[in-house]
């Protein structure tokens, strides 16, 4: 297995968990406790946050995102279910992206997200990928709670479950040197460029729940075990978060593969990789961090930890 893992050439951080025990704990360049901004892997634990207030009855899957955003083109038609699925039909208008130039608050970041959205009917209950979806998630939740995403996201994962090397990219200096968060780098021209911060923290700011958080390998599988089989949610809200029609499909901020009884995450961005496969017990896991990327190889190894993933389950398999 390790093998496997060392002929991707990925430099950073490895964990394998296999029925419930650590199979492998080691780093290539960095250390097993190096922390990454995880990028996309943070929506997983956006949408459980959200379930939690489906099951606390503060909210259903059903209600129209008019309820909370009547100033989004095609609310009226969209649900909250559409937006975890990523079915919503919104997009950014041509050419822009999320957020302002220079950052106000969150909810500044949203109302200017508003002004550049457009919805497309025919895309409704079609899948598209976009962060914009979970950004207003984010901003759903604000709105019922009154408390920050930050606050709710430390007082669902951080707080109860102890972690260590967890931050906000945002947070303090001091905060983010505790979690040993490694600089981000892009292969450019022959050598590693590294991402400066202030770009980083700017991507981090706009991407509010869907690629702001810093974490390591076993902060990451506390919170995916915590959501997939502890006590974060119950069984019924677990299935409906992630029920899906076809035997591979997202919802929940996880693509679920019905017939291995799989869920995956992948981040990418700011020179950063972060991969998570899981059982849907959560028994058994990958998590592979890097901070060193290069354009292009993204797409390749996704499919290659697929395929150790499988061969993690079923060993007999060539």
């Amino acid at each position: 297995m390790r093998q496997q893992i060392d002929s991707l050439g990925i430099k950073g951080s490895v964990l394998v968990i296999k029925n419930g025990k650590t199979l492998l704990d080691y780093a290539l360049n960095n250390a097993t406790d190096t922390s990454y901004l995880i990028n996309s892997v943070q929506k997983s634990m956006t949408a459980a946050m959200l379930m939690r207030l489906v099951q606390a009855r503060e909210l259903s899957l059903q209600d129209r995102l008019s309820k909370f955003y009547p100033e989004i083109p095609g609310a009226q038609k969209i649900t909250i279910k559409n937006l975890l699925t990523m079915t919503a039909g919104l997009d950014l208008k041509p050419g822009e992206k999320l957020g302002q130039k220079k950052f106000k608050s969150d909810q500044d970041n949203i109302q200017a997200d508003v002004q550049k959205t457009v919805f497309v009917p025919k895309m409704l209950g079609k899948w598209y990928y976009s962060s914009l979806n979970y950004v207003y998630l984010c901003g759903i939740m604000t709105k019922i709670t009154k408390q920050s995403y930050e606050q709710l996201f430390r007082d669902a994962y951080v707080v109860p479950l102890g972690l260590r090397h967890t931050e906000f990219l945002w947070s303090k200096s001091d905060k983010i040197v505790a979690t040993k968060l490694v600089p981000g780098m892009i292969y450019h021209k022959g050598y590693y460029e590294t991402v400066k911060h202030q770009a980083a923290l700017k991507a981090a700011r706009n991407e509010l729940g869907a690629g702001s958080i810093v974490m390591s390998n076993q902060d990451i599988a506390k919170v995916m075990h915590y959501i997939l089989a502890g006590k974060f949610l119950t069984s019924k809200s677990r299935k409906l978060l992630y029920k899906v029609s076809p035997p591979l499909s997202y919802n929940g901020g996880l693509y679920n593969n019905n017939l291995l009884k799989t869920k995956t995450a992948n981040g990418a961005g700011e020179g950063y990789y972060t991969f998570m496969r899981s059982t849907n017990d959560a028994k058994t896991m990958i998590i592979i961090q890097s901070n060193k990327t290069q354009n292009g190889e993204f797409s390749v190894l996704k499919k290659q930890i697929d395929k150790i993933m499988v061969q993690l389950l079923n060993p007999i398999v060539k």
